[in-house]
């Protein structure tokens, strides 16, 4: 799950006051007690530097202290069903090429039966090769198109839609219903001197793609003793194991379901059909697939039953510490913590699947393991004092050691020899292996103190410490400090009576930070080519080859300030090696952070209304920063301390009870936030960054490939019909949107409560990608409507004609004087003056102007990122306690819930994905799974 806070996503969580470096999930929701944000860098000196964007701080749930014995079940059960965005596809054409397709045997040797696209026949009934037809080695058939004939051995059947059935396309047909059982039992005993609490939960959940799915176990105890008047002992162990047999790849290939059932396939083949599922052809099993096409294409039931891709996590984390009361001012505590995973991934590739670089189409297997463990050991004298009646003092005195380690190791055939046996003796030719290990160390001190001066106002300090040994020496020790101030003005300062209370704060920190990374991925630093005279990768090189490069966390050396090498696959069997790309400042520092933060907190009308509001102030550098060099050099970047940026950004939360009596009650809760981000210095002598970026621009531009207009904004074509793609990148809008929002309703009346939220975006851009090759490919629903379905149809009539030139009149205008268009370095028309221009009459195919307008040129893709969502709704009942009395059960509450109910989007035009998937800065979409409602009911009750 990513988190991203004012515009960062947040790497570190903090669970019962110790640092883990897991995934969120490895904790289960029904042993969370409390979680609070803690925004910007100011948790960095308790934390470390992983805290620079903030932390998410989570306390478990313990043993109450209410002596004797309680067990508490609670099982909650959903289904996911219903997607709230999805493709809008075209039914009326089949896969081909120009209007023209003949199948012989989907590799090319007939008429547009490979690599094709759905811009092939309309679906009339005409008799056309397919891929199911008979194939007769001594009867030859003749396939027309206009002027073009194509002879084949397999006997023309009626070309008709095969997929559309009962206004369901093949995706829907084959995605279903995701269903998820988790249960949990809880177990807690309280003492007079003791404390525990023992947690077991199991999540099941069936994916909505058939054959896929993740079980979950989790195990989570907690324990304290009093072990004398003065010393305490507590303890806590999370075991979380995370399996799966099948994981769903989402990213872009002929390894994607979506890529095989929405973007280049359609009507022409039929997802139910007994041969497609029956995925083998006679006589060739676990060696040839039945599909229509066998280069980029494959089978969907061959992909989630036999291309399998299992994931086997083990997460363990867990602390101990005894703590001392040395006095009623001064105690301390020692503590040790652990965090460590096991990670095990596993690819199946059956033959007969092929994907781009796999074109032999010979299977292949693959292991991917990683091992990750690290250790904090601290101690810290906590003390609180009070001076006189006005002040009191507390805080406390530390210092702690990381210990990091980390280890991989990849490996996979280069295809296999014999089919169906995935085992590495097996492998065709060389194995291809990649090994990976990081050591880190981390030293640290730190210290807090906090003032309160009676009800005037409260002041807090911290400072900390750091020795990394993930920087070079002489640069690896650094100190960041932060302060902060607060007045609750009501208590000491009349003010009118409508306002309730009144308090303002401000703070100031800074952090500075070693050359680490968050996320870590299959194959770091290799490259997989021969000969290939690349420089090595980096943590998250991803395996060249095919498939998704499964990022998982890390939090150790990025080893981005060292030289490093990678081996590349042998050739006439001497290894290449593939030395760094990079050299750095040997005086280079740490990067720096500071944060301003202001901000004001008011109630009114005796607290039935409330108001927070702050304002942030964001100082980003000099960062350690990979800046681009010459290649004359022999290396592609230096490594410098450069570039700063500026961050600021408003908070606002509305709060309010418009109704509250004995029996009903009515809180609302509205927040909106916002922020832009903009280069305030770039790097010594240089007046542009990354090409395009000067100072105070936004960071978030967006520049790209872009239409060439004339001066009145119309796109200008060229004599083919095709529109002219400007040759420098142009900036084409904002990433990040302009505010974000929610509201959220809470009812109850007596013991039933309800609530809901709406939430969403304002503002931004994406490309999206999907509406883009979905129209390049002839797939998109708009291809065959209005001018363009009209144009289309013409096309197909045509199919095969020589010297057809289509119908399709792009809007826009052309160069009627024969003048050629010239540009300045900025992609800016500078003789616009020579030029005349005339409206656009060049013709053209569609499917030759939607290449181009959609594949070639990415203005033609932006999409608003603009939304809303009935995020949830809740609807939940306890039962009366006079229900329950003379019974053993204590407690039992029952509730019914809604996510993701409505998707909100303005037009229909690019409703097909849910945008709130790409809610960062990111250029463009991908091909994720759509986004399904969810509706549950939980069921809870304490013995």
């Amino acid at each position: 799950m990513t988190v991203l806070l004012r515009g960062n996503q947040i790497s570190l969580y903090v669970v019962d006051g110790v640092p883990i470096s897991s995934d969120t999930w490895n904790i289960s929701p029904d042993d969370i007690e409390t979680y609070t944000v803690l925004k910007g860098p100011a948790a960095a000196a308790l934390y470390g530097s992983r805290a620079q964007y903030g932390a998410i701080l989570i306390t478990t749930k313990k043993a109450g202290k209410k002596k004797g014995f309680t067990v508490e079940f609670n099982s909650t059960n959903s289904v996911d069903k219903g997607f709230i965005a999805v493709p809008h596809t075209q039914h009326e054409y089949g896969g081909g090429m120009y209007g023209q397709y003949a199948f012989a045997d989907g590799f090319g040797g007939g008429l547009q039966d490979a690599q094709y696209q759905l811009w092939g026949p309309k679906f009339r009934g005409q008799l056309l090769p397919q891929y199911d037809g008979a194939y007769t080695p001594d009867q030859t058939y003749t396939t027309t198109f206009g002027d073009l004939t194509y002879k084949g051995h397999i006997k023309p059947e009626p070309y008709v839609n095969r997929g559309y059935v009962d206004g369901k396309s093949n995706l829907d047909r084959f995605l279903r219903a995701g269903f998820q059982t988790t249960n949990n039992i809880n177990l807690s005993a309280s003492g007079d001197k003791y404390a525990l609490r023992f947690s077991l939960s199991h999540s099941n959940q069936k994916g909505i793609v058939p054959n896929t799915g993740v079980r979950v176990l989790n195990f989570n105890t907690t324990a304290s003793y009093q072990l004398s008047k003065r010393l305490t002992f507590n303890a806590n162990v999370n075991f979380n194991k995370t399996y799966s047999d099948n994981v769903p790849d989402v990213t872009y290939g002929p390894n994607s379901l979506i890529y095989n059932l929405s973007v280049w396939t359609g009507d022409e083949w039929n997802v139910d059909a007994p041969d497609i599922r029956g995925k083998w052809q006679p006589g060739q099993k676990n060696v040839k697939i039945v599909f229509p096409e066998h280069v980029h294409y494959n089978n969907p039931w061959m992909m989630v039953e036999d291309w399998k891709r299992g994931h086997d996590k083990t997460d363990i984390n867990g602390y101990m510490s005894l703590n001392y009361k040395l006095d009623e001012h001064l105690n301390v505590t020692g503590r040790s913590q652990i965090t460590t995973y096991s990670l095990f991934r596993s690819e199946k590739m059956p033959w007969g699947a092929f994907t781009y670089a796999r074109t032999l189409g010979q299977g292949d297997y693959r292991e991917d393991r990683r091992n990750m463990f690290e250790n904090n050991t601290d101690v810290q004298v906590n003390y609180n004092y009070n001076i006189g009646r006005l002040i009191n003092l507390s805080g406390l005195v530390g210092g702690s050691l990381r210990n990091f380690n980390y280890n991989s190791n990849f490996t996979s055939t280069d295809y296999l020899v014999i089919p169906n046996v995935y085992n590495f003796n097996n492998s065709l030719n060389q194995l291809m292996t990649n090994n990976f290990n990081s050591k880190m160390r981390v030293i640290s001190s730190y210290a807090s103190l906090d003032a309160s001066i009676g009800k005037y106002a409260t002041i807090s300090a911290t400072g900390r410490v750091d020795k990394s040994s993930a920087l070079p020496n002489g640069s690896n020790v650094y100190f960041y400090p932060s302060v902060s101030g607060a007045s609750v003005i009501s208590d000491y300062v009349k003010i009118p009576e409508i306002i309730s209370f009144l308090k303002v704060r401000g703070s100031f920190a800074t952090v500075h930070g070693d050359a680490t990374a968050t996320q870590i991925g299959a194959t770091p630093f290799n490259v997989y080519t021969t000969l290939s005279g690349s420089t090595a990768g980096t943590l998250t090189t991803a395996f060249s080859q095919y498939g998704n490069n499964y990022l998982s966390p890390y939090g150790g050396p990025d080893y981005s300030l060292q030289a490093v090498y990678s081996t590349s696959k042998p050739y006439n069997n001497v290894t290449a090696a593939n030395s760094s790309g990079s050299i750095y400042d040997p005086n280079i520092k740490t990067f720096n952070r500071k944060t301003f933060e202001e901000g004001i907190d008011m109630r009114f009308l005796a607290n039935r209304l409330g108001l927070s509001a702050t304002v942030f102030q964001y100082i980003d550098g000099p960062r350690i920063l990979a800046n681009a060099i010459s290649p004359s050099t022999g290396y592609a970047s230096y490594y410098i301390n450069a570039l700063k940026t500026k961050k600021d950004g408003v908070e606002i939360s509305l709060t309010g009870t418009p109704i509250k009596n004995e029996k009903f009650s009515w809180d609302v809760m509205a927040n909106w936030s916002t922020f832009k981000e903009v280069y305030s210095e770039l790097p010594p002598g240089q007046s542009n960054y990354n090409t395009f970026f000067k100072k105070g621009d936004r960071t978030d531009k967006l520049y790209s490939t872009g239409f060439v207009k004339a001066p009145d904004g119309q796109i200008v074509y060229d004599a083919g019909g095709k529109p002219l793609k400007n040759p420098i990148n142009q900036f084409l809008g904002y990433m990040n949107a302009d505010y974000m929002w929610s509201i959220n309703n809470r009812f109850k009346y007596k013991n039933m409560t309800m609530s809901f939220q709406f939430d969403g975006s304002v503002g931004g851009i994406i490309s999206n990608r999907l509406y883009s090759l979905t129209m390049q490919g002839g797939a998109n629903a708009a291809t065959v409507q209005g001018a363009l379905g009209k144009s289309r149809l013409d096309d197909d009539t045509n199919a095969g004609v020589s010297n057809y030139k289509g119908t399709y009149v792009g809007d826009g205008v052309q160069v009627s004087n024969e003048v050629a268009i010239k540009y300045d370095n900025l992609g800016n028309v500078t003789n616009y003056s020579d030029l005349k221009f005339a409206k656009n009459t060049a013709t053209s195919t569609v499917q030759t102007w939607a290449t181009q307008y959609y594949g070639q040129i990415q203005e033609g893709m932006l999409t608003s990122k603009t939304y809303a969502k009935l995020r949830e709704v809740v609807i939940g009942y306890n039962l009366p306690k006079s229900w329950l009395q003379g019974t053993f059960i204590d407690k039992v509450s029952v509730s019914v819930l809604g996510r993701n109910l409505l998707y909100f989007y303005k037009g229909n035009k690019y409703k097909g994905i849910d945008v709130e998937q790409f809610n960062s800065a990111s250029a463009a979409s991908g091909l994720q799974t759509p986004t399904t409602r969810r509706y549950g009911v939980n069921l809870n009750i304490v013995f």
